[in-house]
C-alpha cells in the first residue's frame, strides 16, 4: 500500500470521527479537563513474628502483586575508606541463596513471568517483586529465599566486581560522570559518604571481599531494620501467612545506630577547573549543600526548582538552549537525602561558549535569588505538579514505589493524601524565603570539566572566585 494511499484513508477517517462527534469549532480553544485525584485505600499494617513490618495497600483491579522491601541502610552506612560495599551487596544478593544458583532464580524468575530486582541508593537497600497473583505462592518463594538466605557466591563476587572496575575505567573517559563524581566530592569531601561514589573506588573495589558483603549484610539486611511495602490483589491475612512461612529463617539482631557527619557548608565561591583534553564540550556543575528531604521548605523548594531548572519550560533551559544555544540541555535540581543533599545546576556546553555559560547559569540562580518568581510562574509550576500527580500511581509498583519514600524518609503516613493541597498552598514569598535560603551562589562551588588548554583562560578571566586545580576525583592538585 503506498504512502498517499495511507495518507488518503486517514484523512477519510478523520472526517467521518469528527462529523460522527458534531462539527468542531476550531476558534475555541479546547477547555481543560479536571485534575485527575487519587484516593489511595487505607495502609493495613501487619508485623511478622521475626519483627518485619508489613504495610500493604489492597488494589484488586489487576490481579498483580507489588513487594518492596526497603532496607533503612544504603552507602551512608559504607565504611569512609570502603565506598560500594552497600550497593555491591545489594547487586550480588540475587546472585544465589542455600538452595538456588543465580540461573536457578532467573530461570524460575522469567517461567513465573515475574521480576526481581535488587539495589541501593544512599539512603536506603531494597529488593522488588512484581509478580501475577496466579504465580504468587512461587515468586515469593522466590523473593522470600533471596532475602533470608543469600549466600554472596565467590563467582559471582569475582564477575561483578570485575564488571565494576571496567566501569570505572569507562567512567574516567566521560567528562559528564567525571564532573558529578568530582562536584559530590568537592562539596563533601573525603570524610562525608555524600563525597564518595557509591559504586566504590578501584582501591575499596580491588579490596574489597566477599566477607565484607556477608558482613554488611548479617548486619543491616535485618527485619527490625526494614519495611516491606505490598500492594496490590491480596489481603493482608492471605499475604501475612505467605510471608511468615517464607521469612521464618530470617531473624532480628541489634542493628548498630550512628550518625552521618554534618553536611559541610561553603564559605566563598570557588571555580574548580579538571582538565579533560580534547573534550568536544565543557561540563559545567554549580552548586552547595542544600537540605534534607525532611526540610518543612521542601513543596517551596520544589515549585521553584521547577521553575529554575526543573522541566523543559525552565528558566535555564530556555536561556542556555533555547536562546542562546549553548547546550542541548541545562537543569537543576535538589537531592533530598536523609541529610541535606546538594543543590546543582548543570550541563554540557560547547566549548567556546564555556565562560559565557558559567555567566548565564551563575546569572540566572542569581535571578532567582533576587527576585523569586511571577504569579504566573507560580500558578504555570502548581498545574503542572497537581496535573502530573496522579500519573504516579497507575500501578501497584508505582504505588510500592512512593510508599517507599514515606518508609525510608518517616513522612507523614497522610503525605500523599495531603499532597495537592501542600503544593496549592505554596505562596509567591514562601518561594523566594526558600531561593534566598539556598540560592546564594557567593557561597556555590563552580566546577568546569573540559579542555582547559581552550577553556581555562576564559573560565578564570570571570573572577569569580579562586581558582583550583584538580584531578578528575576533584582533589585538588599542586599549583
Amino acid at each position: 500500500m503506498s504512502t498517499s494511499t495511507i495518507l488518503v484513508i486517514m484523512m477519510t477517517f478523520a472526517f467521518f470521527s469528527a462529523r460522527s462527534q458534531g462539527e468542531l469549532d476550531r476558534t475555541k480553544r479546547p477547555e481543560a479537563l479536571a485534575t485527575p485525584t487519587v484516593q489511595l485505600p487505607k495502609i493495613q499494617k501487619a508485623t511478622l513474628t521475626n519483627g518485619l513490618s508489613v504495610w500493604l495497600v489492597e488494589d484488586h483491579e489487576l490481579p498483580m502483586v507489588a513487594f518492596n522491601l526497603v532496607i533503612q541502610s544504603g552507602s551512608d552506612h559504607d565504611p569512609i575508606d570502603k565506598p560500594g560495599i552497600a550497593s555491591m551487596t545489594a547487586e550480588v544478593l540475587d546472585e544465589g541463596t542455600v538452595s538456588r544458583d543465580a540461573l536457578s532464580i532467573a530461570d524460575e524468575l522469567e517461567f513465573l513471568g515475574a521480576n526481581l530486582t535488587t539495589r541501593s541508593t544512599v539512603d536506603g537497600s531494597f529488593v522488588s517483586l512484581n509478580t501475577i497473583t496466579r504465580r504468587l505462592d512461587d515468586a515469593v518463594a522466590v523473593f522470600t529465599d533471596v532475602i533470608s538466605n543469600a549466600t554472596f557466591p565467590q563467582k559471582e563476587f569475582e564477575r561483578l566486581k570485575k564488571q565494576r572496575l571496567t566501569g570505572l575505567l569507562q567512567q574516567k573517559d566521560r567528562p559528564g560522570t567525571i564532573a558529578s563524581l568530582a562536584f559530590n566530592f568537592i562539596l563533601y569531601g573525603a570524610h562525608h559518604p555524600y563525597g564518595n561514589d557509591a559504586s566504590g573506588s578501584e582501591r575499596s573495589l580491588n579490596a574489597m571481599t566477599r566477607e565484607n558483603l556477608v558482613a554488611f549484610y548479617n548486619t543491616y539486611y535485618r527485619p527490625n531494620n526494614a519495611t516491606l511495602i505490598v500492594v496490590g490483589d491480596v489481603t493482608l491475612k492471605d499475604i501475612t501467612k505467605r510471608l511468615e512461612k517464607g521469612l521464618a529463617a530470617w531473624k532480628s539482631a541489634i542493628v548498630p545506630t550512628g550518625s552521618l557527619p554534618p553536611s559541610p557548608s561553603i564559605n566563598r565561591r570557588r571555580v574548580y577547573l579538571i582538565d579533560k583534553p580534547g573534550a568536544a564540550q565543557s561540563e559545567i556543575r554549580i552548586g552547595s549543600p542544600a537540605a534534607a528531604r525532611n526540610t518543612p521548605d521542601f513543596f517551596p523548594i520544589t515549585i521553584m526548582n521547577r521553575i529554575l531548572g526543573g522541566q523543559f519550560s525552565s528558566r535555564l533551559n530556555i536561556n542556555l538552549r533555547e536562546k542562546r544555544g549553548f547546550t542541548y540541555g541545562a537543569r537543576s535540581g535538589f537531592s533530598f537525602n536523609k541529610q541535606a543533599g546538594p543543590f546543582v545546576a548543570s550541563g554540557g556546553v560547547t566549548t567556546a561558549k564555556t565562560d559565557s555559560s558559567v555567566q548565564e547559569f551563575i546569572h540566572e540562580i542569581d535571578r532567582m535569588y533576587k527576585e523569586g518568581i511571577t504569579t504566573g510562574e507560580l500558578a504555570f509550576a502548581k498545574k503542572g505538579m497537581t496535573g502530573n500527580f496522579a500519573l504516579g500511581f497507575e500501578t501497584p509498583a508505582q504505588i510500592a514505589g512512593a510508599l517507599q519514600n514515606v518508609v525510608l524518609y518517616q513522612l507523614p503516613e497522610n503525605y500523599y493524601d495531603t499532597y495537592l493541597v501542600n503544593i496549592n498552598k505554596v505562596s509567591l514569598d514562601e518561594v523566594h524565603n526558600a531561593a534566598q535560603k539556598y540560592l546564594d551562589t557567593s557561597r556555590m562551588a563552580v566546577v568546569v570539566v573540559g579542555d582547559l588548554n581552550v577553556v581555562k583562560e576564559s573560565v578564570t578571566s570571570l573572577h569569580l572566585g579562586e581558582t583550583v586545580l584538580c584531578d578528575v576525583e576533584g582533589k585538588r592538585l599542586t599549583q
